[in-house]
C-alpha cells in the first residue's frame, strides 16, 4: 500500500492544486456580494445562500432537477442494463451491435441537443413534422410546457445510455460462469438465475454507474440549453441552467457561485450515501 502511495503522489501533487485552486475561489465568491461591472465587493457571510434558497425560482428548479435527473438516471439504467443482458448473449452479430449502441456516447451533449431539437421541430423535423402529425398531434413539443421536459429527457437518455450499458456490460462479463452452471444444475431458469446471481453479482457495478450517472445528469447543461434554454419558461429549468441565469444573465456572480456550492454539496450527500450502499 505504502508503494502504491508513493506512486500516486506525483500525479496528485499535479491534480490537487488544479483542483483546489477553483474549489476555494467558488467558496470565497459564495461568501460575497459579487455582481459583475460593481467594483465593490463586500463579505456578507451566508446572504447569498439565504437568497438562493429562499427563492421561488430554486424551489422550482428544484422540483424540476429532481424529475429530470431522477427519470434519466432510471431510465438509463434500465435500458443499459436490459442492453447488456441482451448483447452478453452468445448472438450472431453481437459485436456489430455492440458498436452501433455505443456510438451515441462519441457525439458531444451540444451537438445531440441541436439533432434532437431538428428531430422535434414541428415543421421540418422527422419526429415533430412528419410522425407526430401522422399520431393526430399537431403542436410543438419544445414550447410545450408539460413535453419540454419530457424530451429533453428522452435526448439525455440516448445520449447517455451508452456509458451505461459499457459499465453494465462490464459487470456481467466479470461473473464468473460456474455460478450460472450450478444454478442450471438445481433447476433456476433465466429469471431466478437473474435475481439471485446476476443482480446481486452486478451490484457494484450498478452503484458506480448510478454515481457516474447521477453526477452527469445533475450537472448536465449542454443538452438543455441547446434544446430549450430552460424553457418554455422554466419548465425545463434544471439548476445549472438556473446557474447560468443567475450569473450571466442577472450578472451576481456571488449567488451564482452560492448555488454551485449547494449542488456541491448535494452531490457529495448522494454519492456518499450510494458508496455506502456498496459497502454494506
Amino acid at each position: 500500500m505504502k508503494e502504491q502511495t508513493k506512486l500516486l503522489l506525483p500525479s496528485l501533487a499535479v491534480v490537487a492544486p488544479i483542483v483546489a485552486f477553483p474549489t476555494v475561489f467558488l467558496f470565497y465568491m459564495s461568501l460575497h456580494q459579487w455582481i459583475l461591472f460593481i467594483q465593490e465587493i463586500k463579505f456578507i457571510w451566508l446572504e447569498n445562500f439565504y437568497n438562493i434558497i429562499t427563492s421561488q425560482e430554486f424551489l422550482q428548479s428544484f422540483g424540476i432537477t429532481a424529475i429530470f435527473v431522477g427519470a434519466s438516471t432510471f431510465f438509463t439504467l434500465l435500458f443499459g442494463l436490459a442492453l447488456a443482458l441482451i448483447l452478453n448473449e452468445d448472438l450472431k452479430g453481437k459485436g456489430v451491435f455492440r458498436t452501433l449502441f455505443t456510438l451515441p456516447a462519441i457525439i458531444p451533449p451540444v451537438v445531440a441537443g441541436f439533432a434532437w431539437k431538428f428531430l422535434l421541430n414541428s415543421e421540418v423535423g422527422f419526429i415533430g413534422g412528419y410522425i407526430l402529425p401522422h399520431l393526430g398531434y399537431e403542436g410543438s413539443i419544445l414550447g410545450n410546457p408539460q413535453l419540454a421536459l419530457l424530451a429533453v429527457i428522452m435526448a439525455d437518455v440516448w445520449s447517455r445510455m451508452p456509458l451505461m450499458f459499457l459499465i453494465l456490460l462490464a459487470g456481467l462479463q466479470s461473473i464468473p460462469p460456474d455460478l450460472y452452471e450450478a444454478a442450471e444444475i438445481d433447476g433456476a431458469n433465466y429469471w431466478k438465475a437473474l435475481r439471485y446471481i446476476t443482480l446481486p453479482s452486478m451490484r457494484s457495478a450498478i452503484i458506480i454507474a448510478l454515481i457516474i450517472r447521477f453526477i452527469d445528469a445533475f450537472n448536465l447543461l449542454e443538452t438543455i440549453f441547446v434544446m430549450t434554454s430552460g424553457g418554455p419558461g422554466i419548465a425545463t429549468q434544471t439548476f445549472p441552467l438556473l446557474g447560468w441565469k443567475i450569473g450571466f444573465q442577472y450578472y451576481n456572480l456571488g449567488e451564482a457561485a452560492a448555488l454551485a456550492i449547494i449542488m456541491l454539496i448535494m452531490t457529495i450527500l448522494v454519492s456518499q450515501a450510494l458508496i455506502r450502499r456498496m459497502r454494506t
